[in-house]
């Protein structure tokens, strides 16, 4: 496996199971890792909204480039 690490990732990446011997012995069992849905992302935007409500939201873009700025 030393050498073909990405060839057996990929068998278990499409399904299959891999069990790696040491002289012909059993030593590790690798197996596909159970699908688990992604939490869903914050509503950053809601969050913001009802933040600042009716005021002018900061303007990010201006922020990052005087954080840059600084950098250099």
């Amino acid at each position: 496996m030393q050498h073909n690490s990405s060839k057996v990732l990929s068998w278990v990446n499409s399904g299959k199971t891999v069990i790696i011997q040491r002289r012909n012995v059993p030593v590790a069992k690798l197996v596909p890792a159970e699908d688990k849905a992604t939490p869903p992302l914050p509503e950053f935007l809601k969050r913001l909204k009802q933040t600042y409500k009716k005021r002018v939201l900061p303007d990010s873009a201006r922020i990052l480039n005087e954080l840059r700025e600084d950098r250099f």
